[in-house]
């Protein structure tokens, strides 16, 4: 009876809330003002709103998020969103996901941690390396959406179209994953999630925009890395007569900060992608270490003695340092 309630109760909200924004409050399309109602009415997660990464209308736009979508080809029509099929990740495991309207990064390794205790559902834009909780794409473009479920069974997929219409797909979801396919065929802000047995998934959102052609192709870059936080500035080498190893299990592809100046980023400039970062400093002195993870600061001022080989332990979450 509390499941039952529970689907009548989001049904409910999502038909009846869109239009039903508070004079005064802060702007919203209709969609996020429907994701908002909803957290407030205690189903789903807060709406974290702000501006998408840009709002231009040019092909540049789509670079970050190239690797999301495909353009569809041919006259055949296609629909707009299809049934779930079972789906197996084996050879596709992304390294990154990234969540919420604002792309905040985490190691893929590290949310298998937290979803295997949590279990429920989750919904996500699959790309070639990553999963994405956001992504702008044009008109025309298909898209490949992973649907996780621990459970499986019968039901609804729930999209908000720009206009901040509901839209209801009754379908079998299978335990595990699940891949949907989604053609964006009409420009504007589409939220989907979808719900199990009153279990509600997290949101996903598609912003959908005009077309443009590129008259000079370039060549696409991955969004974004995983650090996105400051400085922009390069990387300076490091001499010294200590050897210093930062170590994680849970991090990778982290930035490395030596008294506030920014020496690298574990996993780039041939440096393997395996949670390791090695460096040295001048010994018998005190040195402030910084590790960045994308979403964490984890600062330690700490004595090195020179010859004497450091080990520095980070863990996410932890900032544990031995």
């Amino acid at each position: 009876m509390n499941n039952i309630w529970k689907s009548f109760v989001l049904i409910i909200l999502l038909m009846g809330c869109a239009s039903a924004i508070d004079a005064g409050s802060v702007a919203m399309r209709p969609g996020e003002a429907t994701a908002e109602k909803l957290f407030n009415n205690g189903i789903g997660q807060p709406w974290v709103g702000g501006n998408p990464p840009s709002d231009s209308a040019s092909n540049s736009v789509y670079s970050q998020y190239s690797q999301y979508f495909s353009m569809h080809s041919g006259s055949a029509s296609q629909k707009h969103i299809e049934a779930p099929k079972k789906s197996d990740i084996k050879n596709k495991t992304p390294t990154t996901v990234y969540f919420s309207y604002q792309m905040q990064a985490m190691p893929y390794t590290q949310f298998q941690t937290y979803a295997t205790y949590t279990g429920g559902n989750s919904l996500w834009i699959q790309g070639s390396s990553s999963w994405s909780q956001y992504a702008k794409v044009p008109q025309g473009s298909s898209l490949s959406l992973m649907g996780t479920s621990s459970a499986g069974g019968n039901g609804n997929l729930y999209e908000i179209n720009p206009d901040g219409k509901l839209y209801t797909n009754a379908y079998y979801f299978y335990p595990g994953y699940n891949q949907i396919n989604f053609y964006a065929d009409t420009i504007g802000q589409h939220i989907l999630l979808f719900v199990i047995g009153g279990q509600v998934s997290n949101s996903i959102v598609i912003d959908v925009t005009s077309y443009y052609p590129p008259s000079n192709p370039q060549p696409v870059p991955t969004y974004p890395p995983i650090q996105t936080l400051p400085p922009a500035t390069t990387p300076s080498t490091t001499y010294g007569d200590t050897p210093v190893t930062i170590v994680s299990q849970g991090m990778r592809g982290y930035q490395v900060f030596l008294d506030g100046t920014l020496i690298g980023t574990e996993g780039t400039g041939g440096d393997p992608l395996d949670g390791r970062f090695s460096f040295s400093v001048v010994g018998n002195q005190n040195h402030a270490v910084r590790v960045y993870d994308g979403q964490f600061n984890y600062p330690k001022t700490m004595f090195f003695t020179t010859g004497v080989k450091k080990i520095i332990n980070v863990e996410p979450g932890t900032a544990v340092y031995i």
